[in-house]
């Protein structure tokens, strides 16, 4: 996963229209849920009838409509290794 350097920044309007700037990568979505990884860190976007109306991951640029529910920050977790599993 790239790092974008760049702070991003978060338009919500009217729990309907969404706009996510400094984008890395959309990881998934479907018409509940849109993951991003933004800034070394993924944003969750939940609702319903959730769309991808704009998107340019060159500009790093995403507007998400829809009605929407919640958006939540977090972390990967970090995966243990095939050794570090066996140990316990």
């Amino acid at each position: 996963m790239q790092s974008n350097s760049s702070k991003h920044t978060i338009n919500l309007i009217e729990r309907k229209t969404l706009c996510v700037t400094a984008v890395d990568e959309v990881v998934s979505f479907d018409d509940t849920t849109v993951t991003l990884s933004v800034s070394d860190r993924f944003l969750n976007i939940s609702g319903s009838e959730l769309s991808v109306t704009k998107l340019s991951l060159q500009e790093g640029e995403i507007v998400i409509t829809g009605d929407i529910d919640a958006v939540v920050y977090f972390e990967q977790a970090k995966r243990k290794s095939v050794l570090g599993r066996l140990k316990k």
